[in-house]
């Protein structure tokens, strides 16, 4: 931001959520609180015809700093936006659970500030936000159960608010501040009541499922529809049988929230029960609404028609009409040959060798990538199989209604690269493990790459290549005798490669004075494949290899044939040999950003569980 070198005149608004860090608000609740303050001010801000873009801001984490563009009238602000702002709230939070809604402290000054490179200053905005922390304000706002209080300094009433019998200045209360080193006088006033509760008319006619209220919706996020509606509702949906359930709830939630337990959930009715303990996704449709549309769309004929109509009522109450009709169409159908896909990273600590980080994605719907991150957890090296059993056995609890093939998949740095995955098990707590080669694609990806954005072109270009024309004839042996005398970067620059096969396992890192790495040459070429083997022979390695490739799809269907290659009683070779057989099978088309810090939870098990929000 470019410095000032003289004071500018402006009005301030300051404003301050309630509760940002209260112990019920895990992140995921925060983040929806940051991103629907904005909103909410976005929209008040336009119908109190202020330009929310032109005014200068700060954010502050669980508040912001807004000064308002020169020429704003300050009897417009007083007048129009608490009540707008009000509006907003209440609207924001008829559609998030109890841990995401909003109630805000708005500040108001006015006076000359300064901006040094840095951010703004001035007397002015110590006062706004001294204002704000008042405690006489915050006991009043706690006691009222309102929406918005508005604080005013004494300058901005007495120059704006006490002037103007239409701004209502006698419901302004005058109250001490002592914060810090601030003593003064401010103004205050509580906007936003809170709605009603809709009346319900008797029902004409018993409905055919008991009206217990323990088979009621009991969510905030609801709560505006009328409870007669919601009777009707249960009764379509209890003991309607969703076709595709999980992944038809995965898509009602959106790829941002990670699919819960669905135990429990027998029908269309339990299905919507719980989504009502989620929050809206960023065009404020509830999941719990987006999940009535998808199952409209899949029935069809009378009850889809009933279901639409039903969802058309509400989204009229909760002014959600422009939005769902926006929402893209979301056909149910799987792909062919679809898998869930379950990465799990491991990256070594830095300050202790002896420790590492898990971190682990869940992929609930075959057609949605990428998955959100499910957990992270720091764990020591010595039990990295059993911690890895665990995120196996969740993800398993949540894909338990799928008839999807499912793949493993471990994102590992080059320290970790030979770390034996081929020889783990799962369900290790029933003393009879089961190897997960047995059970899963498996295979590896490599950090760095994943990390390294300038080699992901020729990645693409590669995997693309590799789709195109996936004959085994494009897999390249290091050592082969015709290619002696050129380096492992120019053979590998060749087009017609779309793997390599090493001569022995990649080191942990490349080896200083021995020329070119193999393993970091083939990553930068854009390799999608990359095989080896801790024991075989050149010929024996070969043999397996091409009883692998020999389909008439070859490369893509190498992680399917290395697992029938397990268990097969009637291949050429011992199955031995493939049991050891080191898969990298890494597709550019199924990134994982990894562009924000990965901070283990304080709770392990927290990490384990999906989290709603």
């Amino acid at each position: 931001m470019t410095q000032l070198t003289r004071t500018l005149y402006r009005t301030i608004v300051v404003v301050d959520v309630v509760g940002f860090t209260a112990p019920d608000r895990r992140l995921p609740d925060r983040l929806a609180v940051r991103k629907g303050m904005y909103e909410v001010l976005t929209t008040a801000f336009a119908e109190s015809d202020i330009d929310f873009a032109s005014c200068a801001r700060e954010d502050r984490g669980d508040g912001a700093l807004i000064l308002l563009p020169p020429g704003t009238s300050k009897s417009v602000v007083a007048d129009r936006l608490p009540e707008r702002v009000a509006v907003a709230l209440r609207r924001y939070n008829s559609t998030r659970i109890r841990q995401a809604q909003i109630r805000l402290r708005v500040g108001l000054n006015s006076g000359d500030v300064l901006n040094d490179g840095n951010g703004w200053v001035g007397e002015a905005v110590d006062t706004a936000f001294r204002i704000l922390d008042a405690q006489r304000a915050k006991e009043a706002f706690a006691e009222s159960g309102r929406m918005v209080a508005v604080i005013s300094s004494q300058r901005f009433f007495d120059e704006v608010i006490a002037p103007d019998p239409g701004l209502l200045p006698e419901l302004y209360v005058r109250i001490p501040v002592a914060v810090k080193t601030f003593t003064g006088t401010a103004y205050l006033r509580l906007h936003g009541e809170l709605a009603a509760p809709t009346p319900e008319p008797p029902p004409p006619a018993p409905p055919p499922v008991p009206d217990d209220d323990t088979a009621m919706v009991d969510s905030p996020v609801l709560e505006v529809i009328p409870r007669a509606d919601l009777v009707k509702l249960r009764n379509r949906l209890t003991l309607l049988k969703v076709p595709q359930l999980a992944v038809m709830t995965s898509r009602a939630l959106g790829p941002a929230i990670p699919l819960p337990s669905l135990d429990g959930v027998t029908d269309a009715w339990s299905a919507f029960q719980l989504l009502t303990d989620f929050n809206a996704g960023p065009d404020g449709v509830p999941p719990a609404i987006t999940f009535l549309c998808l199952l409209a769309e899949h029935c069809g004929g009378e009850l889809g028609a009933v279901l639409t109509g039903w969802v058309r009522d509400q989204a009229h109450r909760l002014r959600l009409g422009p939005a769902i009709a926006q929402q893209p169409p979301a056909r149910l159908a799987v792909p062919e040959r679809a898998h869930l896909h379950l990465t799990i990273m491991l990256e070594p600590v830095s300050a202790d060798p002896a420790r590492c980080t898990l971190a682990f994605w869940r992929q609930d719907d075959p057609a949605v990538w990428p998955p959100a991150l499910g957990g992270v957890r720091e764990i020591g090296i010595d039990e990295i199989e059993l911690r890895v059993d665990d995120v196996i056995l969740e993800a398993e609890d949540v894909w338990s209604g799928q008839s999807v093939s499912a793949a493993v998949e471990f994102l590992l740095p080059r320290k970790l690269i030979n770390l034996p995955v081929q020889r783990w098990a799962t369900e290790h707590a029933t003393g009879q493990p089961q190897l997960l080669r047995y059970t899963y694609r498996l295979g590896i990806r490599s950090l760095e790459r994943m990390r390294s954005r300038r080699w992901h072109r020729a990645w693409h270009v590669r995997w693309d290549s590799m789709l195109a024309d996936p004959s085994a004839d494009r897999l390249h042996y290091s050592g082969c005798p015709e290619f002696e005398e050129y380096p492992i970067e120019a053979v590998l620059s060749d087009d017609r490669w779309i793997g390599l096969v090493m001569a022995k396992p990649p080191a942990p890192q490349p080896e200083p004075g021995t020329g070119p790495d193999e393993f970091t040459s083939a990553l930068r070429g854009g390799l999608p494949v990359v095989l080896w083997h801790p024991d075989a022979g050149p010929e024996e390695l070969r043999e397996l290899l091409d009883w692998v490739l020999a389909t008439e799809r070859g490369f893509i269907e190498l992680p399917d044939r290395r697992k029938l290659a397990n268990s097969r009683t009637t291949v050429p070779f011992k199955n031995s040999l493939a049991h050891d057989l080191v898969v990298m099978w890494d597709d550019p088309k199924r990134v994982i950003v990894l562009d924000q810090p990965l901070i283990p939870a304080v709770d392990p098990a927290s990490t384990v569980r999906g989290y709603r929000g």
